[in-house]
């Protein structure tokens, strides 16, 4: 089984051999490669709804790895008993949904050492809840795949602190390592922020999305400016 580019770069934030679930796991792809090719104490797949479940209890035989992957059914992180795993990983799911599932088991995913999301949207909201709500941001990727980017956020309990808020919008580690991958989003954000402006301003050039969208795109020409010191 093959892993693709956003699961690979998943797995690559990992701090492996650990403990592990898998929340809303769908085909547990990640589970089984885990089962297959690392030496993790334990690994359970989880989902919600019965259809994926039953779908990933079905790739778990197929694969024969029963014996080293737990699939269970029911929703977020209330599939664990305290301490049972140190990491999580909450993947392929909107940020506001992710939200939802660490804060209706908050105490669980504060007794995590790691947990490893990866939004299909709303990643900056979801960036200032978990700074508000005592995460700490330690990680971050982009990957390119199927003509989409995707972002990886690793967080761990704590508290951090950002000068700029903005910071959040981007991503505080994609900026600070220089993410190879940061210079080609932030031009296809910016673009799609322009087209927005463009379609409002027509009509309503005070509107105050058009007076946010600018002020944000004043501040990633900032953040596009550190970038090209850190390949010079």
């Amino acid at each position: 089984m093959k892993l693709s580019p956003r699961l690979k770069k998943i797995v690559s934030l990992l701090e492996l051999p650990t403990s592990i679930v898998d929340i809303g796991t769908d085909h547990a792809y990640i589970p089984i490669h885990l089962a297959k090719n690392t030496n993790c104490s334990k690994i359970i797949a989880s989902d919600c709804n019965r259809a994926p479940y039953q779908a990933a209890l079905e790739h778990v035989r197929q694969a024969d790895v029963e014996d080293k992957v737990d699939v269970r059914l029911g929703c977020g992180l209330s599939v664990l008993s305290k301490s049972e795993v140190q990491t999580a990983i909450i993947a392929g799911m909107g940020g506001q949904t992710i939200r939802q599932i660490i804060g209706d088991d908050y105490d669980l995913a504060q007794g995590l050492d790691r947990i490893v999301l990866q939004p299909m949207a709303g990643a900056g909201s979801l960036r200032k809840w978990l700074v508000n709500n005592n995460f700490k941001i330690i990680n971050e990727a982009l990957v390119a795949d199927n003509d989409k980017f995707y972002q990886i956020i690793v967080v761990t309990p704590g508290s951090m602190k950002l000068e700029d808020s903005f910071l959040l919008e981007i991503g505080p580690q994609l900026i600070e390592k220089g993410d190879p991958l940061l210079s080609t989003y932030l031009d296809n954000l910016e673009e799609k922020w322009q087209k927005i402006i463009k379609d409002i301003a027509v009509e309503l050039p005070d509107h105050p999305k058009v007076i946010n969208l600018k002020s944000k795109i004043d501040k990633m020409q900032e953040v596009k400016k550190c970038l090209s010191s850190y390949t010079k």
